[in-house]
């Protein structure tokens, strides 16, 4: 099974997290793959200093972290503004048509 999770504002990023870890510790479910897609105000929740940067390096590795580049603009940050490990895609949205293209699961927390 494969899973997005789309974090679309920061005050949500602490449920789309807890859902993520939730998914990867049930073992009555076979996942082959989670990633959490922000865009909007979500990058907010992905940054190297902020409230989440631990979340998101437990998860890495076994949690794809991707940011919309629009959303980095919007809000004036770079890429070097991200905690380790999140990457950057063109566009959230793109990004989550095509992961549901393929087979993803959509969850919006």
């Amino acid at each position: 099974m494969q899973t997005v999770f789309h974090l679309g504002s920061a005050d949500r990023a602490a449920r789309a997290l807890s859902n993520a870890r939730n998914l990867l510790g049930d073992e009555t479910v076979r996942v082959d793959a989670v990633a959490v897609v922000a865009n909007g105000d979500g990058v907010r929740a992905l940054l190297r200093r902020g409230e989440y940067r631990e979340d998101v390096a437990d998860l890495g590795g076994r949690v794809d972290f991707l940011a919309c580049a629009n959303s980095l603009d919007r809000y004036d940050l770079t890429p070097d503004d991200l905690a380790d490990g999140v990457d950057v895609v063109s566009s959230g949205v793109g990004e989550l048509t095509r992961l549901q293209s393929g087979g993803y699961a959509y969850v919006k927390p």
